[in-house]
């Protein structure tokens, strides 16, 4: 008995998944393959959409930036310089 990737959906959402893993473990070896393979078929299809669909992010050179405001000036680092007088 083959499932279809439906079927296998179906079976997911109609069934906790201890029941589904019962139901799995009372196959005979060579359809639990099947389910298996069709199961692990099925997720790294929807892990490949998903990965399509995630645009890249193009980030700000923030160093450019800086060189381009303040030129050639090196600017403290106020943080550091904030840390430093309260230990004092």
């Amino acid at each position: 008995m083959a499932l279809t990737r439906g079927a296998i959906r179906l079976l997911l959402n109609l069934m906790s998944s201890r029941e589904l893993l019962k139901h799995v473990q009372a196959l005979d070896p060579v359809e639990r393959e099947a389910f298996v393979d069709a199961v692990v078929s099925m997720e790294s299809q929807s892990a490949a959409r998903r990965r399509k669909k995630t645009k890249r992010v193009k980030w700000p050179d923030v160093e450019h930036r800086a060189r381009r405001i303040l030129g050639g000036k090196i600017v403290p680092n106020l943080v550091l310089l904030e840390r430093e007088e309260e230990g004092h």
